[in-house]
């Protein structure tokens, strides 16, 4: 259980602070704006499909980079108040018609994929992890359904044992493939994010494999 001086410094947290100034839904919205900014993540004709959307902060950001032109399509098993721009699905990604549903969406393909999706943790350190680097896995899988040529992924993972692997096989998927911590990443987390741009692995549409659960 946090601590009171955890929770003393939450009150004073610059991000946190700035998400109500800002009205983003949480303080989760200046990591993918650290990101996008660095790495150059969305343009304004992006098309754009956020995984594990809820409450809707990194569909907010996402719409300050896109123009008229661009699509972003949410989806969380928890329902998600209304974002102006984005389209938000609710249900579970591993379920074959929602999959369809995407794709009816978006026929041509994402341009990026966005998952900060995470698992229910036990404080299992182990199980964390590897459930974590399982909806990694999916994500990963989902590329090769979703992903354009050239395209790119950020995806939030608990780091553990199981991790290595995972960047490996980013490495294969991705011209460019890389761990990024953004600023805004509390201090006491374990989470890191996995960045994969100009996408060249399979493009075969196919179902991807389910993690479960």
């Amino acid at each position: 259980m946090p601590d009171r001086h955890w929770f003393r410094k939450r009150l004073h947290d610059p991000f946190l602070k700035k998400a109500h100034r800002e009205d983003f839904r949480s303080r989760a919205a200046y990591k993918l704006q650290e990101v996008v900014e660095k790495y150059k993540l969305l343009q304004w004709h992006s098309k754009v499909l956020d995984l594990g959307c809820a409450p809707g902060s990194w569909c907010q950001m996402a719409r300050r980079f896109l123009g008229p032109k661009g699509l972003l399509i949410g989806v969380d098993l928890l329902p998600v108040e209304a974002i102006e721009g984005a389209t938000l699905v609710q249900g579970d990604i591993t379920d074959s018609a929602l999959q369809a549903q995407i794709t009816r969406l978006c026929p041509g393909g994402f341009d990026v994929i966005l998952s900060d999706m995470a698992p229910n943790t036990t404080g299992i350190h182990h199980a964390d992890t590897q459930r974590s680097a399982e909806l990694v896995g999916l994500v990963l899988d989902l590329c090769a359904r979703w992903l354009k040529p050239g395209g790119a992924v950020l995806a939030k993972v608990f780091e553990g044992s199981e991790y290595p692997d995972l960047r490996r096989r980013a490495k294969t998927l991705f011209r460019f493939a890389k761990t990024v911590t953004p600023e805004a990443s509390l201090a006491r987390s374990r989470e890191v994010y996995l960045l994969g741009q100009g996408y060249q692995g399979p493009t075969a549409s196919r179902p991807p494999t389910s993690c479960g659960g």
